[in-house]
């Protein structure tokens, strides 16, 4: 999916914040900040958003060296949630439908996105999680989900954000109980870009004691099937559905035919407007039925 016009002007109104948390030499900000806005006039023309700002990061790490400034912020919320992990795994067995319960979960971790926010509201957080079961999923989708699963014999779990894969290893964990014919891998970034979950994130909360995890090879903040690895590729390809969490997943795999559940929450104007919501909506979808 090509990226709107809304997306480009968002991602250039970024530039100085993106300056500032790489460190740019001060005699050098003004020239960094030139190359950026000439990649996004020139060479991100065409691009899906997750691809466009994958290249205006690709910048930063070149001029400043700093290769993940979100290193520190991705564990804290990592470890942040795996506190939690227990609490929330109870609630989720006590609830009357574990299986919705533990997508609603699932869903509300995708707040925790600091290529949407500048930063992260941890009290707005607790609060959505303490009242999760008031997260409103379609319910036809939930329910064509629920059925496919039950006829499903592999999976893909496509993660997004570090924190949130605690909240996808308990949503999976519990899909895995209900299914326990289903084989699932989860699919996480291989290069550290924005906050996005990577084999580190998921080594550090477990997630692969309970699934395969595989990269998908790129520094994309979303999975570009003609960009990701063969690995990330075949598994797509051999997979009854996919789960795909986050706004910049749908961005670069919508209109690609697969059969992918699309979870997030809307964050942007651009996705307020798409789906006619308002802000921190959230959103199950499935691509052929869109």
């Amino acid at each position: 999916m090509i990226a709107d016009e809304a997306c480009r002007e968002c991602s250039r109104n970024k530039i100085n914040i993106y300056t500032r948390l790489y460190k740019a030499p001060k005699q050098r900000e003004q020239e960094i900040i030139g190359r950026a806005e000439r990649y996004l006039d020139e060479e991100a023309v065409g691009l899906s958003a997750p691809r466009m700002m994958a290249g205006l990061l690709k910048i930063l790490k070149e001029e400043t060296g700093i290769k993940d400034p979100y290193e520190k912020i991705k564990k804290d919320y990592d470890l942040l949630l795996l506190g939690m992990e227990e609490k929330i795994r109870g609630n989720i067995l006590r609830s009357e439908d574990p299986f919705t319960a533990a997508l609603q979960y699932a869903i509300i971790g995708n707040y925790i996105d600091f290529g949407a926010f500048s930063e992260i509201d941890e009290a707005k957080l607790i609060e959505l999680l303490d009242s999760y079961d008031e997260i409103d999923l379609d319910l036809k989708e939930t329910e064509y989900l629920r059925e496919e699963l039950g006829r499903a014999g592999r999976m893909l779990y496509i993660t997004d954000n570090a924190g949130e894969i605690v909240l996808d290893k308990i949503c999976i964990g519990i899909l895995k109980e209900l299914y326990p014919k289903l084989e699932v891998t989860v699919l996480v970034r291989g290069i550290p870009v924005l906050n996005d979950a990577t084999l580190e994130d998921a080594e550090l909360i477990g997630l692969d004691q309970i699934a395969g995890v595989i990269s998908n090879g790129t520094d994309i903040p979303g999975t570009e099937y003609d960009q990701i690895s063969e690995e990330a590729r075949a598994c797509m390809d051999s997979s009854d559905l996919c789960i795909a969490k986050g706004q910049g997943n749908f961005e670069s795999l919508r209109e690609c035919g697969k059969n992918i559940y699309y979870l997030f929450l809307c964050k942007c104007d651009l996705f307020v407007e798409r789906f006619q919501v308002e802000r921190l909506t959230p959103v199950l979808r499935n691509e052929l039925r869109m």
